[in-house]
């Protein structure tokens, strides 16, 4: 009997033949391998478009019953969002539309004086947690019979650590407000030097803290200070013809404030001297002459009343232009910079010193971080006070019967204190 062969597969290509198990296992291999590839792509692609907050928070615009909240923010495919919380827990949220990284959002219709919280957030395309920050405690502008607590400094923006350390002492007095007296940006004012400047030493208190600036020679080295007054959200209520937010006024507390440019044009500047004695003097009178505020406090760069390396001659064009006016208006204090140290002067009338509450009190408050000034060898008459040898910053506090104001040196300490009186 012969042993028979056995047949052959006649389907040799079958469903489960070895040649078609190695293709579909190829072909599995595969899609893991794009799989995998396009996964790390799209979590490089996420990681590279992930939000990241650049400056701020910054809040702006001190209102009665309003105020902006400004950042900028690497979030290319979020509108972004901050979220206000009221006295009673009532949450308030605005969708922000993205301008070239920069958001703002208005707020309107709050109570005035009351404290408030807030927040921002931006998300990223792929990821669903937020980049935030907050909660932040603010207060809106206070009523005229609300007593407030305001710093005043200038000459600051250099980036240095002694900068950075000042801010920290500034913060910690808990201000409501800050006014600037020029020099924000060393060393010509350029859009690039906002964030190491400006942005990262006084993170802590723009957050919190109302920042009204005014422009100073090195703010309008570069396009006349154009990118300062783009950076911040500032009252236009300044003078008819002349660029909106060089010069403005607003109420806070018992006091009305007025921010003055005077860099002249032929200074760098973007204002004539003779916009300065017509124009923007009659605008001045106007802002005070029928005011309810119980202070009167203007604040600018170029001081005319000091002893120190920039003359209170080579200021002359200032004081001619508006100490008429200053006086006429019943202005309480005067703040500048320019100099870096600090000064006082006793209460001056038509140059004359006066008793307290007769005339204005005139303060250089110029040694917030750059290199400081000396004063000269022979101060003024008028100089009562100053400070050369340390960096410094002014702090007042207001009702609407006293000024208090002191001089806070880096260690955190007052070194010189006065009071005016109504």
């Amino acid at each position: 009997m012969t042993e028979s062969t056995p047949p052959l597969d006649s389907n040799p290509s079958g469903p489960d033949s070895p040649k078609k198990v190695s293709t579909a296992r190829r072909f599995g291999a595969i899609l893991i391998l794009v799989g995998a590839i396009a996964g790390v792509a799209a979590y490089k692609y996420d990681r590279a478009n992930r939000p990241r907050i650049l400056t701020g928070p910054m809040i702006q615009m001190p209102s009665p019953d309003s105020l902006s909240i400004i950042w900028t923010a690497r979030a290319p495919f979020d509108d972004g969002s901050a979220t206000l919380i009221d006295p009673d827990g009532a949450e308030l949220t605005q969708s922000v539309a993205r301008s070239s990284d920069r958001y703002v959002a208005t707020f309107s219709d709050l109570t005035p004086g009351k404290p408030y919280t807030y927040s921002i957030a931006n998300r990223g395309i792929l990821t669903t947690r937020a980049v935030t920050s907050g909660t932040h405690k603010i207060r809106i502008t206070p009523a005229r019979a609300d007593s407030i607590r305001f710093l005043a400094f200038g000459d600051s923006g250099i980036g240095s650590n002694t900068q950075t350390k000042l801010a920290g002492v500034m913060a910690d007095t808990k201000p409501e407000l800050v006014v600037h007296t020029g020099d924000l940006i060393y060393p010509a004012g350029a859009e690039k030097d906002f964030a190491p400047n400006f942005y990262e030493p006084y993170r802590r208190l723009i957050a919190t803290t109302f920042f009204m600036p005014s422009l100073g020679n090195h703010d309008v080295a570069t396009e006349k200070g154009a990118p300062l007054l783009r950076q911040f959200v500032l009252p236009e209520n300044g003078p008819t013809g002349i660029e909106a937010e060089r010069n403005y006024w607003f109420d806070f507390g018992p006091a009305r404030f007025v921010a003055l440019d005077t860099n002249m044009d032929a200074h760098g500047g973007a204002i004539s001297h003779d916009q300065m004695k017509t124009t923007i003097a009659s605008w001045l009178r106007e802002v005070l002459k029928d005011c309810d505020a119980h202070w009167r406090i203007v604040y600018f760069h170029h001081p005319f009343y000091t002893g120190s390396a920039h003359s209170a001659e080579g200021s002359a064009f200032v004081k001619e232009a508006f100490l008429d006016a200053f006086e006429e208006s019943g202005v309480n204090l005067v703040l500048c910079g320019h100099n870096h140290l600090y000064e006082r002067t006793a209460p001056l009338l038509k140059d004359k010193i006066v008793q307290p509450g007769e005339g204005i009190v005139y303060i250089t408050t110029g040694a917030g971080g750059a290199r400081r000034y000396p004063e000269g060898d022979n101060p003024p008459e008028y100089i009562v006070k100053f400070d050369d040898g340390q960096f410094s910053f002014s702090c007042i506090d207001v009702t609407p019967t006293k000024l208090s104001f002191r001089q806070i040196g880096e260690d955190g300490n007052a070194f010189d204190e006065f009071e005016l009186a109504k």
